[in-house]
């Protein structure tokens, strides 16, 4: 909490006096034009329909079954099962000149025809908000929230992930789920930004994680998982050195902290940034930099010989993205410490997630999708691995959407050299409505 404050002062003092500097005749530009991955934001994915996307309330109910070959991801005496969702939604798109929001929500629940104790409501939640303070300043507040199961965190059935661009490849926590049990997480951004000139853009910015597991929950692969809270706070700068080319640096700090008081990790970047628009609606960005963190593990946790308590790494990264009226496509990549994700150590991260979505005929859609993380413990020399590849076909007719898809993931912990792999295949319906906001 001190940093966030050291970070909000100094934004305070710094950014005031260079912003009164601008000409009035100046129009106030906002993060919209600049690349997603300089913005802290993540790439948004809207679906491929033609409907208007501002001013907008939607809603509706998704009904879904799934079945999987291995519902407890346990690595030996596998259990099929089939399990159902019901979730209905609602979800509000603003857009003005002062003031723009996207706010989504989906409660329901998820019923299992063999495992009863796993049947439970589900809640999932975005919100993402801008706002012009005055004509140069911006303040952003973006919040996610979502308990639910780890088998059904990539079912996106009504919608709520799409709403708010979320997170951007920085900021994202480690979510390289380990179990398909209950969790829960909730996400919080703070952001006021300035417009220093023409192409000149820069502020502060604070994030807030909390991951929740059951007490006693663990993973017939990773072990006990633990929860807890991450913590950063960034000052930034971007550039716009052309039409098409970007730059950028921000300094970042952040804190993990997990449950059970069982150590934490400090850490510091400073992260070089470039964007290049290849096209219009085409963008490929690149960060990097330096990172120390400093680890402390309590008597409870058992470092390895030549635990490194102090530790340089890189930072780095790259995010591509893509869309056309008929395809939609985002990569990227990132490395770097992050949150544990349920391990009893923050961990050096290795990611990639690969998103695609093509309209194959006017009402049919395919989405095929690929996800990769790698985590090293800090106070462990085990590595675990996840892989997770999905596709995914849905038809619009009307109101009315019908959907299938089949997803593979694999887990595997290189110490104990034990793996566990899952098979789902899921068939959906879906009716949304669509109304527009005062008109």
């Amino acid at each position: 909490m001190k940093l966030l404050r050291f970070a909000f002062l100094i934004g305070v003092v710094v950014l005031p006096a260079v912003a009164q500097q601008l000409d009035p005749s100046q129009s106030a530009s906002t993060d919209d034009s600049m690349p997603a991955a300089l913005a802290g934001r993540g790439v948004r994915r809207m679906p491929l329909d033609e409907r208007a996307t501002a001013n907008y309330v939607t809603g509706g109910i998704a009904i879904t079954q799934m079945y999987t070959d291995n519902i407890e991801f346990s690595t030996t005496g596998q259990l099929s099962d089939l399990s159902y969702s019901i979730d209905p939604h609602i979800a509000l798109d603003y857009s003005s000149p002062k003031l723009s929001y996207d706010a989504a929500v989906a409660a329901g629940f998820v019923v299992n025809r063999k495992l009863n104790e796993r049947n439970q409501a589900t809640q999932n939640g975005a919100f993402d908000l801008s706002y012009h303070l005055s004509q140069f300043w911006v303040l952003r507040l973006d919040d996610s929230f979502r308990n639910t199961t780890g088998l059904w965190s990539g079912s996106d059935s009504a919608g709520v992930s799409s709403v708010s661009a979320g997170l951007g490849p920085v900021q994202q926590p480690n979510r390289s789920l380990f179990t398909f049990g209950h969790f829960r997480e909730n996400t919080v951004l703070a952001e006021l930004s300035a417009q220093f000139s023409a192409t000149a853009y820069g502020g502060i910015r604070g994030e807030q994680t909390h991951t929740w597991f059951p007490s006693g929950a663990s993973d017939p692969v990773v072990g006990a998982l633990y929860g807890g809270n991450s913590y950063s706070a960034e000052m930034f700068y971007n550039h716009q050195f052309s039409r098409r080319h970007w730059g950028g640096v921000t300094v970042r700090a952040g804190r993990y902290d997990l449950s059970q008081s069982l150590g934490r990790t400090d850490t510091g970047s400073l992260l070089f940034m470039y964007a290049v628009a290849l096209r219009p609606t085409m963008t490929l960005s690149f960060f990097g930099g330096p990172q120390l963190s400093v680890t402390s593990a309590s008597d409870a946790v058992t470092p390895v010989p030549g635990f490194q308590r102090r530790l340089w790494s890189p930072n780095a990264g790259a995010v591509f993205s893509s869309e056309t009226r008929k395809t939609s496509e985002s990569l990227s990549f990132t490395h770097g410490v992050s949150n544990g994700g349920g391990l009893a150590s923050a961990v050096t991260l290795d990611s990639a997630d690969a998103q695609v979505a093509y309209r194959i005929a006017r009402r049919v859609e395919l989405g095929p999708g690929f996800a990769y993380g790698e985590s090293t413990p800090i106070v462990s020399s085990a590595k675990f691995r996840s892989y997770s590849a999905r596709i995914q076909s849905t038809l619009r007719l009307g109101n009315c959407s019908f959907s299938s898809g089949y997803s593979w993931d694999h887990r595997s912990a290189e110490a104990s050299d034990t793996a566990a792999a899952a098979n789902s295949v899921w068939v959906a319906f879906s009716f949304n409505f669509i109304r527009p906001i005062g008109r």
